[in-house]
């Protein structure tokens, strides 16, 4: 009893001496935290009163006098990504009108004075792409080399962020009336006897093109590098064992019309003989082959004329 008694005051002797060596460790620990929560706590205050952000009024601010327009984007898909960067934390600048119409404050403070705000209507077909391109860069990344942008055709001739009558890429009308007010040849082709059947719905001219990029007429490849005509056209594809030179070389158009034609199987000539001709020779045909009404058409005989891997001259 004596040696507990003697032992009580030693053992907090010990453990006043442990506290004291381990108080300043624990204080220069809590320290940071401290200070990264003060820091958290002021940072919103700062980015608010930064001069950045204080160029910027806030959505709520535009509607006050753009309702319609302001009710007319927030059903958009615009709206959804928006709404999504707001909830990442981002800035100002990433969301709402002001993404695209840069900020507002001095438009405000002008008393709605358009020239201290970037407007689409009156901008040249460069200034709106680059203002599109800031957002959808990633996604057109040669827009800029394309024969749409070289040609002037600006964003908004084809798409409407505000009065879009198809939700899908908010363009201002269905495809192919869109592309037929400017491809008044194309309208031709298709109202040919042969065509593709776009009139009638069942193909999209974005099927076949990319009016964003930079390839000629911006007609789309697969991603063997064939023609895009080989996605509905399969069985033409191969590999073959003896291809038809000019389908790996020029190509389907070769032989084709690919809107529309007044020939069948949109062939370029009236006759299979006359368009076999041209490349072969009216010599071979006259030596090789009886030109009487029984071999009017190559394709009687040579009927693999796309590919064959049985026949080096299309036999089978």
């Amino acid at each position: 009893m004596w040696m507990k008694a003697r032992a009580l005051p030693f053992v907090m002797f010990l453990s006043s001496c442990l506290f004291g060596a381990l108080s300043p460790v624990l204080s220069q620990a809590q320290q940071p935290a401290a200070e990264k929560n003060a820091q958290s706590q002021s940072t919103p205050a700062a980015n608010a009163s930064s001069p950045e952000a204080s160029k910027y009024v806030g959505s709520e601010t535009c509607k006050t006098c753009h309702e319609d327009q302001y009710k007319q984007i927030e059903a958009t898909q615009h709206w959804n990504t928006n709404l999504a960067n707001l909830k990442k934390g981002t800035g100002q600048e990433w969301h709402g009108c002001e993404s695209c119409h840069g900020p507002g404050s001095a438009h405000v403070e002008g008393g709605g004075d358009v020239s201290k705000i970037f407007t689409f209507k009156g901008a040249t077909a460069q200034q709106v792409g680059a203002r599109c391109l800031a957002c959808h860069g990633s996604t057109h990344p040669n827009f800029q080399r394309s024969v749409h942008y070289q040609a002037e055709v600006s964003c908004i001739s084809c798409h409407s962020p505000h009065q879009a009558k198809e939700q899908v890429a908010l363009l201002k009308a269905k495809t192919p009336t869109l592309c037929y007010g400017c491809h008044n040849d194309a309208m031709a082709d298709f109202n040919r006897p042969f065509h593709h059947r776009v009139n009638e719905g069942l193909v999209q001219c974005q099927d076949c093109h990319n009016v964003h990029d930079s390839l000629p007429k911006a007609a789309k490849i697969s991603t063997a590098q064939d023609q895009i005509c080989l996605k509905c056209h399969t069985e033409k594809r191969g590999p073959f064992v003896f291809n038809h030179l000019p389908v790996k070389t020029e190509g389907c158009t070769a032989c084709h019309v690919p809107h529309g034609s007044n020939n069948p199987r949109l062939l370029t000539r009236n006759s299979v003989n006359n368009l076999c001709i041209e490349c072969h020779g009216l010599s071979t045909f006259l030596t090789l082959h009886n030109q009487s009404n029984k071999y009017q058409a190559c394709t009687m005989c040579h009927v693999a004329i796309h590919g064959s891997n049985a026949s080096g001259v299309f036999f089978k």
